[in-house]
């Protein structure tokens, strides 16, 4: 049996939410006995039955670790343990002494660029126990390398998707009086802070609209940064040509994706956040749609430049433009990176393929 412990998982959004959740059910598909310790639903998404395990632990946060930490190392005890999936060095840092594989993964924005002496201390530790580090990018496991001890293996898997879900019929016919004699959609996922680079693409949209009037860029998820960028797209005079869809749920998010012609989020870095990997622009080409990105972060590997979208410079307003202005000039490239993205979406970024080589760091 493999245990899996988690800060983040489902009913809860997010990347790392979804990942360990993906994890868990395809190793499960898969015929894999396992159990899921997982931390108190944080926000009011509704919880769906699963067929394994899964426990909760509430609290204060060292009261629910603690507690966490030792229902896993009870049941390592009890015996029939093959291995543990970490979601985080965080997560694997109190189990020690435990004489099973442990597998720690690594998203990005958990190892900072200068950290202190005793947070670096701190994360090395919590690393020492590993038999593999799992980075989502060739660009997290350039963060991770200090940290790994020499012989522990440090391997690069894209975080996986599942097959995504058909449009949503009344989600569809909800949108269908926002899109109708508009277009060209420029449409972005995400939760709402300054480094997801929505404020760029605002940015754009007067150059945009001198030779795409109708251009509609819709904006899906919900943030801090909302009112900040409600206010650039007023100040701008393009407030016309922006749409805040707020938080979208999965058939709402199938809707948007399949009406959408390029998926937008030139990620930048902002102090130590930045990009991990962005499964999302996956997910957009699951539909065909190909995707802009910064070049800073785990991003580069989500999207291939000139094949499955473009890169930019996610900090430079020209640049930004200039791209965007690429990808909708050129119709026929455009459909070909969005087929290239599909392809990669449907083939080699699925869960069938890569659950073997996430069971395989535990040997």
């Amino acid at each position: 049996m493999i245990l899996i412990a988690t800060q983040n998982f489902p009913p809860d959004r997010g990347g790392i939410e979804n990942l360990m959740g993906g994890l868990a059910d395809n190793l499960f598909a898969a015929g894999q006995p396992l159990e899921v310790y997982a931390d108190r639903v944080r926000g009011e998404g509704e919880m769906s039955p699963r067929e394994y395990p899964l426990y909760r632990f509430g609290g204060a946060r060292p009261w629910r670790r603690r507690r966490k930490a030792r229902a896993i190392e009870k049941a390592v005890r009890s015996g029939g343990i093959s291995g543990i999936f970490a979601d985080s060095w965080k997560s694997s840092e109190l189990l020690t002494g435990l004489d099973v594989p442990i597998a720690v993964l690594a998203h990005g924005m958990e190892f900072p660029h200068n950290p202190g002496a005793g947070k670096r201390a701190r994360i090395r530790k919590a690393l020492q126990p590993a038999c593999a580090v799992i980075a989502n990018s060739a660009y997290t496991a350039s963060l991770v390398r200090p940290y790994v001890s020499e012989g522990t293996p440090l391997i690069v898997i894209n975080p996986p998707i599942a097959p995504q879900p058909q449009p949503d019929p009344q989600a569809l016919a909800a949108l269908r009086p926002l899109v109708d004699g508009r277009g060209p959609l420029l449409m972005t996922l995400a939760r709402l802070e300054p480094r997801k680079g929505v404020d760029k693409v605002i940015g754009a949209l007067a150059d945009i609209r001198s030779k795409f009037p109708d251009v509609l860029y819709v904006v899906a998820g919900g943030g801090d940064d909302r009112a900040r960028l409600e206010q650039l797209a007023a100040a701008a005079g393009v407030a016309d040509s922006v749409h805040f869809a707020g938080s979208v749920d999965d058939g709402a998010k199938a809707a948007l994706f399949s009406l959408a012609d390029v998926f937008v989020m030139p990620a930048r870095r902002e102090g130590d956040s930045v990009e991990g990997f962005g499964i999302v622009y996956r997910e957009a080409g699951w539909y065909g749609v190909p995707a802009l990105a910064g070049r800073e972060g785990g991003a580069t590997d989500a999207v291939i430049e000139g094949e499955t979208g473009l890169l930019c410079d996610a900090d430079s307003q020209a640049d930004v433009t200039a791209a965007l202005l690429r990808l909708l000039e050129d119709d026929v490239a455009r459909r070909r990176m969005g087929e290239a993205a599909a392809a990669l979406a449907r083939g080699a970024g699925q869960w069938r393929v890569a659950a073997e080589r996430f069971v395989a760091t535990l040997r």
